[in-house]
């Protein structure tokens, strides 16, 4: 909804840019900060300041509109990574989960995934150096475009990306199409199930690593699990603990990815996403944080 404020000039150019670019915008704020919540934020305090200017001069909106949400963000993220500090256990990105059964109806839902296990590969980086990756590698923009963006010269946003390279090097995960997403997410379920450890190892890379975000809200393991055997031997005790409860696991779109959603006694309480490697997992992702299952709507 745009912010309910008198307009300055040029009031019909805003609620026009509004309802044409501000699916975009959100798909940039989030992709910045990881939360819905915040994005949406951004995107609400960038229009809100439009309406109490004259844009009469902008020619084209869409690079004007996401050079403002990029630097709301990065003022945003800046703080934001500031309160992380004190957060109990891992930080994970707020998930964003649909049916299992419903597939991008266009283009641009296409285009507006983002891979959960990118995400949070993308907490490794600065806010700048974020913000380049993104406009550069995510958006298409070059160089100039990108450095318009943020008030920087081409030399320091060459870089930065420089040094995002080096950072990311080996990190970005590696595409699964939706089809062996599928195949590998009902396999795991099915080993878990068995309650087999070797059927779970099966599906494992010696190095997993396991991350839990409950916010110091939920029961969550506050340290990253690493190994095969300590993986499975987590899973098969949630298994245990819960196998014979109310609780139900429904596989789910997680960013556009296969994951599992798990609702006791009505109430989603964990969305599972991965990353895999070869038909292995590499990583396994378990938000429990309830604030940041809000928006789950299945």
């Amino acid at each position: 909804m745009m912010p309910d404020r008198q307009y300055g000039g040029n009031a019909s150019n805003v609620a026009e840019w509004y309802a044409a670019h501000r699916r975009y915008l959100h798909t940039v704020a989030y992709r910045m900060l990881g939360t819905y919540a915040d994005a949406e934020d951004v995107v609400q305090d960038v229009f809100a300041h439009l309406q109490v200017r004259d844009n009469g001069s902008i020619r084209d909106e869409r690079p004007y509109l996401t050079k403002m949400v990029v630097r709301r963000s990065l003022d945003v993220l800046k703080s934001a990574r500031r309160r992380r500090e004190s957060y109990v256990g891992p930080w994970l990105p707020e998930p964003e989960v649909r049916p299992a059964d419903e597939e991008p109806v266009s283009a641009m839902l296409l285009e507006e995934t983002v891979s959960y296990a990118l995400l949070v590969v993308l907490e490794v980086l600065t806010p700048a150096e974020r913000a380049v990756f993104l406009l550069h590698e995510a958006f298409g923009y070059g160089y100039e475009e990108t450095a318009e963006a943020l008030g920087k010269t081409e030399a320091a946003c060459r870089q930065l990306m420089s040094r995002v390279r080096r950072k990311l090097d080996r990190e970005i995960p590696e595409p699964v199409s939706t089809e062996k997403g599928q195949e590998l997410v009902f396999r795991f379920m099915q080993a878990a199930a068995s309650g087999k450890m070797e059927s779970l190892m099966e599906l494992l890379r010696e190095d997993i690593v396991v991350m839990t975000d409950g916010g110091g809200r939920v029961s969550a393991a506050v340290r990253p699990l690493v190994g095969a055997e300590r993986a499975a031997a987590f899973v098969l005790g949630l298994i245990s603990k819960y196998g014979n409860s109310d609780t139900e696991a429904l596989p789910v779109r997680v960013n556009g990815d296969w994951g599992i959603a798990f609702r006791e006694a009505g109430e989603w309480t964990t969305i599972v996403a991965f990353e895999w490697r070869d038909e292995a997992m590499k990583r396994m992702y378990l938000i429990r944080n309830p604030d940041k299952l809000q928006s789950i709507r299945l």
